[in-house]
């Protein structure tokens, strides 16, 4: 068998210097965010026990969790996701008269993905969930935060698609099809295989009412502006999906009013994990990004599998594909340069870190050498791009002018 020790696994990355520094500022920017909209931080367990992920409506494949097993035998996870934890901390640990509650998190995810498909297995969520709210209030506090966390990290060209898990369920619920052939339909609607979904159609046509096969035939192209609207109330008239439609109409109203509108669109078209979701779902595309960089909705069956009753909506920044699209927008965190290095020797050390001390609480970032000789420390100097080297043993400073290094007497730090 290979040593593999000094290599990582597939789907993992080691995130060095700027990269690390852009990283960890974009999370905090976000968190900000969450922080002025009234959001309290949770963190979850890295671990779970399987039987968390174990239902019917997880989103996540159980084929795609990382397993494993405790001291007792029993079968672990390396959490796939956010929300699922915290429905069950919603569940289990916090009272009933805190509802409703806004809580916001930043924490690693991990799923086994196909060998060279280019997808992370370990990666950052930064994410929102509002509990305890059952009207579309909710969904459009999580849509607007999201937006504005995009626009706090400066992200560019993105978009969030808007729709809801209720217009194809409420479309098919009572088609003459099998469970089976509904999931058909669904899977050729999310990936938009217009061909296929008509050839399917046309196969099944003589059971399916003509107003009903027309919309189905058209879902996949019922995606852009407020005009989609329009358009598919023409289509509807009195049929199923109208309130769906209406909910979708009512978010897109306000997010006109609030001049953010150019960052929604609307996708009736958006069919994924229906068992999961209950209403709105929304999910965000950036033009530099392979990934989406935001999903989300409501979610009001998903705590009752933890025995209570509560209603939620939220969503999740995938903070490393994000970090992706803002390099190729060539938008750079850059981390402050240091711009003193203190050399002393070895029994003045205390004066250098008394002295770096001092530079800080002025905010100069500076650091102590750890090079015996000046000479060393100058070398130092040069590498990291720092034009300045204080001797505090000499009582000199040094100074890269003229493109030179020239030492002065005096102490003016």
């Amino acid at each position: 068998m290979a040593n593999l020790k000094k290599y990582i696994p597939e789907g993992t990355k080691d995130i060095l210097f700027q990269e690390c520094t852009s990283k960890v500022k974009i999370e905090n920017l976000i968190r900000n965010v969450y922080i002025n909209y009234g959001y309290h931080e949770i963190i979850s367990p890295t671990l779970e026990f399987y039987d968390v992920f174990n239902m019917h409506n997880q989103p996540i494949p159980q084929e795609q969790m990382y397993k494993l097993f405790d001291n007792r035998g029993r079968i672990l996870v390396l959490r796939s996701d956010m929300t699922t934890p915290i429905a069950r901390i919603a569940a289990t640990k916090i009272k009933p008269e805190m509802y409703p509650l806004k809580l916001c998190y930043s924490q690693n995810i991990f799923r086994i993905n196909e060998v060279l498909n280019g997808k992370l297995s370990e990666f950052t969520q930064s994410g929102i969930e509002i509990i305890g709210v059952d009207s579309i209030r909710g969904d459009i506090e999580a849509i607007i935060t999201g937006i504005e966390a995009l626009n706090k990290i400066g992200l560019k060209n993105f978009k969030i698609e808007i729709g809801d898990s209720q217009f194809f369920r409420q479309l098919t619920e009572d088609l003459p099809l099998n469970i089976e052939e509904k999931e058909n339909i669904r899977i050729l609607i999310q990936n938009k295989n217009i061909s296929g979904l008509r050839e399917f159609l046309n196969n099944n046509g003589k059971v399916i009412d003509k107003n009903t096969l027309e919309i189905l035939q058209r879902i996949p192209e019922l995606f852009g502006g407020k005009e989609v609207i329009t358009e598919t109330r023409e289509l509807l008239g009195k049929s199923y999906g109208v309130k769906a439609l209406e909910n979708i109409e009512r978010v897109y109203e306000i997010m006109e009013k609030l001049g953010f509108s150019k960052y929604i669109s609307i996708d009736l078209g958006m069919v994924q994990n229906l068992n999961y979701y209950s209403g709105l779902i929304f999910r965000g595309y950036c033009m530099d990004a392979g990934d989406s960089i935001l999903s989300g909705g409501r979610y009001d069956k998903l705590i009752e599998n933890f025995g209570e009753k509560l209603p939620a909506t939220g969503l999740a920044i995938n903070v490393d594909t994000v970090l992706e699209a803002l390099k190729i927008q060539e938008t750079v965190f850059e981390d402050k340069k240091i711009e003193k290095i203190i050399h002393c020797n070895f029994d003045d050390l205390h004066k250098a870190y008394s002295l770096l001390k001092n530079l800080n609480e002025k905010g100069i970032k500076a650091e102590v050498s750890l090079m015996k000789k000046e000479e060393e420390t100058i070398k130092y100097a040069e590498k990291i791009n720092s034009k300045f080297v204080i001797n505090v043993s000499e009582q000199t400073e040094i100074k890269f002018e003229d493109n030179k290094w020239i030492k002065y007497h005096e102490k003016n730090s």
